[in-house]
């Protein structure tokens, strides 16, 4: 009998230590690297476990190895640093989600940009690892979000490749080298990071979503959309969207972030570095903000103020204009939300 009670208890134990397991986040400098990145650690493994635990997860995921053209990311550490708890420094915090090879190195140009940039207007920038729930528990992982969240004010997705078209549903047509293991760990943080922004009440814990390029198309597929999978097929080549630059027509919305930037004129001339972007559809839970002289969609609002979705490198215009536009966000990240929580998230 015993034996049995052994046998019927054991599951419940492990199941318990699974529960009220702890993580954190903390810094981890690695040699050449242009900012920090952000590495989950369980209460039960010191920093140096926890990083040798995500590379061998990272080594035994296919997709990852692929997109890293089948090497291991070489990270080497220089030290640890703990996350201050200190809610003022959080506010100030910028996390950029990695999403290929060249964000480890000294050498990526939007990296080094955004970093530049940020750290002017006053942010601290870190960046995150691809899949940072790498050899985590469901239960970790969702508790590895929440920490995000907690722990940054502003959480943004840079320009990269396409993203799965699974993920909102749609056969893949046109879509080109996407990574299935990436884009859903991102989608999932990028969902939770956006939930948790409707649902907080603490008003001394700002928080913003900022997507570019690839970071706009995931999340809007996070709330629901949909996505051209590329523009000179499906639109048209009337504008040249792939490699140039373009005029953008700005539109109203409820906190006009991006309209803001131009007091005198509803246009603006932007890069243009993409083959896809979303398809908009009235009633949801983002607002147009610009659109192309193509009809194709630029950029879009969150319509509770908490976010803004571009489809052109702000963070490579290398003027005046860009600048301005990133100092939005900032801004709009600091102002005051309000109305009441509405209904998001289509699936």
């Amino acid at each position: 009998m015993l034996h049995n009670f052994a046998y019927r208890i054991l599951p419940l134990i492990l199941f318990a230590n699974i529960v009220e397991a702890k993580m954190s986040l903390v810094e981890w400098h690695v040699k050449g690297t242009v900012v920090p990145l952000i590495l989950p650690v369980r209460d039960s493994e010191t920093p140096d476990q926890a990083a040798d635990r995500y590379l061998k997860n990272f080594n035994r995921t296919p997709d990852l190895i692929e997109l890293f053209l089948g090497q291991t990311p070489q990270l080497e550490t220089v030290e640890f640093k703990e996350l201050s708890d200190d809610v003022t420094v959080r506010n100030r915090r910028v996390l950029f989600q990695a999403n290929r090879p060249g964000d480890y190195t000294e050498k990526e140009a939007r990296v080094i940009s955004f970093t530049k940039i940020f750290s002017e207007l006053g942010e601290r920038p870190y960046l995150l690892l691809v899949n940072p729930g790498l050899g985590l528990s469901v239960h970790e992982e969702r508790e590895v979000f929440d920490l995000v969240y907690e722990k940054f004010a502003t959480y943004a997705g840079m320009g990269g490749d396409d993203v799965d078209p699974s993920l909102s549903r749609q056969e893949n047509i046109h879509t080109r080298n996407t990574s299935p293991a990436r884009d859903d760990a991102e989608f999932r943080l990028v969902k939770h990071f956006i939930r948790r922004g409707q649902i907080e009440k603490d008003e001394s814990k700002p928080s913003f979503y900022f997507g570019t390029c690839r970071g706009s198309q995931l999340a809007s597929v996070a709330l629901g959309y949909k996505l051209i999978q590329d523009i000179p097929v499906q639109i048209g080549e009337s504008v040249a969207h792939a490699n140039d630059w373009h005029s953008i027509k700005l539109l109203p919305t409820s906190y006009n972030i991006l309209k803001s930037v131009s007091s005198e004129s509803n246009a603006i001339t932007v890069n243009s570095l993409h083959h896809q972007s979303m398809i908009f559809k009235p009633g949801g839970f983002l607002e147009l903000a610009a659109l192309a002289p193509d009809g194709g969609v630029e950029a879009t609002e969150f319509k509770n103020g908490r976010g803004m979705l571009l489809q052109f490198h702000a963070e490579l215009m290398n003027n005046s204009l860009g600048y301005q536009i990133l100092s939005r966000v900032v801004k709009a990240k600091n102002i005051p939300i309000k109305g009441s929580c509405r209904r998001l998230f289509a699936r």
